[in-house]
Parts: C-alpha cells; sequence; structure tokens
C-alpha cells in the first residue's frame, strides 16, 4: 500500500513538472553558419535532456571497457579461489580416508590454485607424510611453522617426524617451540614425558605428570638413580607421599634415610611400608643388614607384627624359619599363609623343601603392567613393554603373556 501511494505521488509530480515545462512560452533559436534552427522552449529542454542523458551513457559505457580487464580477473581470480577450496577439502576427505594418492594430488592442486596458504601447506605435509615423502613433509611443516596463527601445526608436525626419524635432540627442540606457540597443550606435555622417560631423564618427566601413580614411579626412579644424598631423599619422600602402597617406594626412601645415618627412620618406614601393602621387596630391604639366621627370625617377626595374619606375612616367617632350620615353625606357617591366599610357587617351594623334594613348578609372583598385562620379573618405573610409566604392580600370581 505504501509503494502505491508513493508511486501515485511520485507520477503527480512528474506530470505537473511536465505540464509546467509545456507551458512555457517563447522560442529558442540557434544559428550555425547559414543554417538556423528555431525550437520552443519546451521542446529544447527535451533535447538538452536527450543529450545530457545520452553523454552519461556513453561515460558509463566507457567507465565498463575500462574496468573490464580488472573484472576479468576478479572473476579469474574468484574462480580459482573457489576451485582451491574445492581441492583443500577434497585433500581433508582423502587424508580421513588415508588415501595418500588422492591426498598428495589434492594438495599438488591446491597449492597450485591458492599458493603455500597455512592449510595448503598442513595438507601438503601431512599428505606427504602419508605416502611416505619425508624429506617433503618435513619441507611443508617447516614453512607451516613460520606462521603467526598455525605455527604451533608446523612444530607439532616437525616433533612427529623427527620422533619418527629417531632424532630426540631434534624432536625436543621443536617440543619447547611448539610448547611456546601454545602453552600447556596436553599432547605437547605427553611428547616432551615421552622424550625424557626415552633418555631416563626422570627429574624432567617428573615435572611433566601429576598422576599419583607416575608421579610416585618416576620419583622413585629418580631417588635410585639421585647421586646426592639429599636429593634422593627428597624424590623418595615426593614418591611414598604419591603412593605410599608402592613398594620400591618405601624401599627407595629407607635407604635413602640409611645413607643419610638414620637407621631408625629406615626401619620404621619399612614397617609402616609393610603396614600398608607387604612385599618381599620390603622384607629384603629389612632384613638385609641383619646377621645370623636366628636375628633374621626375630627380625622377621618384628616386620609380620605390622600386618599380622597376611599371606605375606606368614610367608615370610615360613622363608626364614626353613632357613633358619626351624621345621615346625616352617610348616605352621607356610599353612597359615595357604590358607590366607598364598598359593604360588614361594609357598609351594617351602613345602617341598620341608619334604626334602626340589623346588616345583607354580605361578610365580611378578610385576604385571595394567596398560599392556606383560608380566615383569623386577620392577621398573617404565614397562618396558609398553613403555608407560606407573604401571607395573605386584601380584602374586601373574597372568599368562
Amino acid at each position: 500500500m505504501l509503494r502505491a501511494v508513493k508511486f501515485i505521488l511520485i507520477a503527480a509530480v512528474v506530470l505537473l513538472l511536465a505540464w509546467w515545462i509545456g507551458g512555457l512560452p517563447g522560442s529558442v533559436s540557434a544559428t550555425s553558419g547559414s543554417y538556423t534552427v528555431e525550437t520552443s522552449v519546451p521542446a529544447a529542454l527535451l533535447l538538452l535532456f536527450l543529450i545530457a542523458l545520452l553523454f552519461t551513457v556513453l561515460l558509463r559505457v566507457a567507465g565498463g571497457l575500462r574496468r573490464a580487464p580488472g573484472g576479468l580477473s576478479a572473476w579469474r581470480g574468484g574462480r580459482r579461489h573457489r576451485l582451491g577450496e574445492v581441492a583443500v577439502q577434497r585433500g581433508l576427505v582423502a587424508l580421513a580416508a588415508e588415501d595418500a594418492k588422492a591426498a598428495w594430488a589434492e594438495a599438488g592442486r591446491a597449492k597450485k590454485l591458492l599458493g603455500d596458504t597455512p592449510l595448503v601447506l598442513l595438507i601438503t605435509a601431512e599428505a606427504a607424510r602419508l605416502a611416505g615423502k619425508a624429506a617433503e613433509a618435513q619441507t611443508a611443516f617447516g614453512q607451516l611453522s613460520q606462521h603467526e596463527e598455525m605455527g604451533f601445526l608446523g612444530h607439532r608436525g616437525l616433533l612427529r617426524h623427527h620422533l619418527e626419524q629417531g632424532d630426540h635432540e631434534a624432536a625436543k627442540s621443536h617440543a619447547a617451540a611448539a610448547e611456546v606457540r601454545y602453552p600447556g597443550s596436553a599432547w605437547v606435555r605427553a611428547r616432551r614425558l615421552e622424550l625424557a622417560l626415552r633418555e631416563q631423564d626422570f627429574r624432567a618427566a617428573l615435572g611433566l605428570t601429576q598422576a599419583p601413580a607416575e608421579v610416585a614411579a618416576l620419583a622413585t626412579a629418580a631417588a635410585q638413580t639421585s647421586t646426592g644424598k639429599g636429593q634422593a631423599l627428597s624424590f623418595a619422600k615426593q614418591a611414598v607421599k604419591a603412593d605410599p602402597k608402592l613398594a620400591p617406594a618405601v624401599v627407595a626412601l629407607a635407604q635413602a634415610l640409611r645413607d643419610a645415618g638414620k637407621p631408625r627412620a629406615a626401619s620404621k618406614t619399612l614397617r609402616a611400608g609393610w603396614a600398608a601393602a607387604p612385599n618381599p621387596l620390603i622384607a629384603q630391604a629389612y632384613l638385609a643388614p641383619v646377621n645370623g639366621v636366628i636375628e633374621q627370625v626375630q627380625a622377621a617377626a618384628e616386620l609380620a607384627a605390622e600386618n599380622p595374619g597376611h599371606a605375606e606375612s606368614e610367608l615370610l616367617l615360613a622363608q626364614t624359619s626353613l632357613h633358619a632350620a626351624l621345621p615346625a615353625e616352617a610348616r605352621r606357617h607356610v599353612q597359615a599363609a595357604i590358607a590366607a591366599g598364598a598359593t604360588d610357587a614361594r609357598a609351594r617351594d617351602v613345602l617341598a623343601s620341608l619334604e626334602g623334594n626340589p623346588p616345583g613348578g607354580g605361578a610365580k609372583p611378578a610385576w604385571v603392567c595394567s596398560a599392556c598385562h606383560t608380566p615383569q620379573e623386577n620392577w621398573a618405573a617404565v614397562c618396558p613393554a609398553c613403555h608407560k610409566p606407573g604401571t607395573l604392580a605386584w601380584q602374586t600370581s601373574a597372568p599368562a603373556a
């Protein structure tokens, strides 16, 4: 409705203007040489209007012709950009499908159309990596690492590349650069932890994790490898605080206390560890400074009193009694150990020795990885099979490997 009213008003104004011009009196004449043209005022005004309109049209046509090359170039540039975006999209799909040949082809097409944009460099690098073109991948990741906004992706790619190549020094350098570009990245922290573990740099690794099991294991290893007494004691305390039931941590703390001239504190630590989680490593460390078989029986009784009736306590008393030639005590304690759940080879070996037979077979206690379930004879901060820290746990009946 509003549009109709506006149209009627405009039409009325135009008609009034035309009526006014048509009613203007007088005439206009123009002379050129022997030619004279004479017309009315309204006709002259109409002629001037048509001339101005023609002149405006000519100017617009001339401007369009002047801008035509630039417009054509812009049109072609837009078309290249659209085709480049299609190539990028197809390249991403090929990467997701792990089609190395198609990804590499689309990356090349995108580069021709768009140039070395960050996204094109990323697709080129990942396609080269998927296709096994290590040199091309390194070059593309290197170019990407110079980009202000996407430099993290370049350093991340170079970090993976150098890890695969076994160049740990270069990998560490790019890990540090990636951390600067994107502080707090969980992925980078995990790779830095992996590098530290490969080099057995337990101090550095300790600062890259907060998981209690990993902290306990790495602090224990740091204590075991420290040359300074103070450092060893500090790391051992940290390990026991993180996991009071980890026997190697308890033993490391006891050893550090003994090295510091505190044997009573070391014994107290071992007894507390036995009360929390009895383990043969703790018993071995507790009996190590004790001389004489009878004295060892007495020391074993002191330790077992911290966790009376436990299978490990009874088994320890049975083993020390057997070694001290106390068969009745050994039999009593081994039977109590079996009743408490000790059915592994150690209890059977004590019974076999009491019967005068050689040790027999049976399930062997072991340190078993909670990640890959591989049994290990000795404890380590990092699983030798899957290389994950803090995963070895003591089991008296190890599963089949």
